[in-house]
């Protein structure tokens, strides 16, 4: 805010005049129903590449793409290589579409039975879904803890502070 000449206070705008408002648009035909342009078909390419394989081989393609993605993380965490390979030799047709998904670590696995026996004996419950469920919480939490350990830096620590007035020039 400033004053000007004649002892008025003035901001940025000009004092005493209405602001600009643009007027409206007219919505009056809105709603009403108008025939949509209509759209031009795509063009066919020239040189499209029809999809390789079998029948059998194009089938299962289509029926993996219908997976949710539930069914697609439980593919991700089974098929490791000795599994790709051993279901390949049972059904080759659908070996293209399995190498599409899993891992190329090996899987260890562990009945589940065998798993809570354990961790009931460990954690001490009678609950086997309990048991499990504390087993998964101490393997995750450590490999977090592990991660993060491995994004903290090692940084020495500094020397105590002799006190808040300490520097080169104070020092007699």
């Amino acid at each position: 805010m400033a004053i000007d000449s004649t002892g008025k206070p003035t901001t940025t705008g000009i004092m005493n005049t209405k602001p600009n408002t643009p007027t409206a648009p007219n919505l009056s035909a809105l709603g009403k129903e108008q025939p949509m342009p209509k759209e031009q078909p795509m063009p066919e390419p020239q040189n499209q590449v029809e999809p390789e394989g079998t029948p059998m081989e194009l089938e299962f393609a289509e029926r993996a793409k219908t997976l949710t993605d539930e069914d697609q993380a439980a593919l991700q965490t089974i098929l490791s290589p000795s599994v790709r390979t051993a279901l390949g030799k049972i059904i080759p047709e659908f070996k293209p579409v399995m190498d599409a998904y899993g891992s190329n670590e090996p899987n260890v696995v562990i009945p589940a039975s065998l798993m809570s026996n354990y961790a009931m004996k460990v954690y001490g419950v009678q609950s086997q879904d309990e048991a499990l469920a504390r087993f998964y919480d101490d393997v995750t939490s450590d490999i977090d803890q592990q991660l993060e350990q491995q994004q903290q830096p090692n940084v020495p620590p500094s020397p105590e502070p002799q006190g808040l007035m300490t520097s080169p020039q104070n020092m007699e």
